[in-house]
């Protein structure tokens, strides 16, 4: 009877020793792909990272990763998303248009905007806002828009009129950079820095911040640390801004004396779509500078001509403009002393 027991407990054994290898092996095989998944994950949190921070630099090199090792990632909803927030940032308008004309949500109509307003499409921006469904997005994209096309009371009024509770943190510093400008164009420069600071400290990283930060001391002059954030900044890196930023550093160059920084700029500008018009603006400047009127008003009509981008249109108009008075001036004084 005992040995008809004991036969019974054997195979109970048996089972629970197949019960405790299979929930090793279980373990093992987890373990396994852990730690082969371990590349993709820290990829990832990095892809995040770096989407977190602004940094399109760290952003495009895990792309180029993921492409390479991990292009099933893409498939991943905030993957993708990244992939097109990088691509509007970097100006590449055309590969993206087409799909975010096919969206439906706030999001990617804002980002829609966006490009309109980058690509100076005012009319179509102005489309854009009129779907849009929420409010405080409208007021953002009006604001915006406003002050795209300088008309800056309306830009501040608007902006103003938005509860920062109601943006998430990337439109609350789009708010911010959108006010300092505003006050800058009106020459209100103490609330121009203070929103340039509410917008720092939401994000010191953001590119928009770091050129505003650029903008304010070009504008007070402080031409020490406006060469010193030059210095600092990669706009040829790609960010959408970096057309205007690279104008900036030009325009810093000629007052400084840095005539290799300079010129150093003037050949990044050439890889831009709108680089020759801005150089022949940039040649008209310098020509203006050394007192050869006549040339600079040749050079900054054949710019205008070209077709400058908005945000010097207005300065080249303007040079062109005191380069002609300069240039009847000039005749009129001959005119009296006969001398040439």
């Amino acid at each position: 009877m005992e040995r008809t027991l004991k036969r019974k407990k054997i195979p109970h054994r048996n089972k629970r020793k197949q019960r405790v290898l299979q929930i090793l092996l279980s373990g093992i095989l987890i373990l396994l792909l852990l730690l082969a998944g371990l590349p993709y994950f820290q990829h990832v949190g990095a892809y995040r990272g770096a989407v977190d921070r602004y940094d399109f630099a760290a952003l495009t090199q895990e792309l180029a990763w993921i492409e390479k090792n991990a292009a099933w990632l893409k498939k991943l909803p905030f993957i993708a998303e990244g992939e097109l927030w990088l691509k509007l940032n970097q100006g590449e308008y055309e590969a993206i248009e087409p799909e975010l004309v096919h969206h439906e949500d706030d999001g990617h109509r804002f980002w829609l905007f966006q490009l309109y307003l980058l690509k100076d499409r005012p009319d179509e921006a102005e489309k854009v806002i009129a779907v849009l469904d929420n409010p405080a997005l409208q007021k953002l994209a009006q604001g915006m828009l406003w002050g795209k096309g300088e008309e800056h009371e309306k830009a501040v009024n608007t902006l103003l009129s938005i509860s920062e509770g109601d943006l998430n943190s990337e439109d609350r510093v789009l708010k911010n950079i959108a006010l300092s400008r505003s006050y800058l164009a009106l020459g209100k420069l103490e609330q121009a820095h203070k929103s340039w600071q509410m917008a720092a400290e939401i994000s010191s990283t953001h590119p928009l911040v770091s050129e505003t930060e650029y903008d304010l001391a070009l504008f007070t002059g402080q031409w020490g640390k406006a060469k010193e954030l030059s210095s600092q900044s990669s706009p040829v890196q790609a960010t959408s801004y970096g057309e205007q930023v690279l104008v900036k550093k030009a325009l810093l160059a000629l007052v400084i004396g840095d005539r290799e920084g300079y010129e150093n700029t003037l050949k990044a500008l050439e890889a831009k779509e709108n680089g020759e018009a801005c150089i022949q603006y940039l040649t008209g400047v310098k020509a203006y500078e050394r007192g050869e009127f006549a040339q600079a008003a040749e050079y900054l009509d054949g710019a205008i001509q070209m077709g400058l981008p908005g945000f010097i249109k207005k300065d080249a108009a303007q040079a062109m403009a005191q380069a002609k008075e300069r240039i009847e001036a000039e005749g009129a004084l001959q005119a009296i002393t006969g001398k040439r």
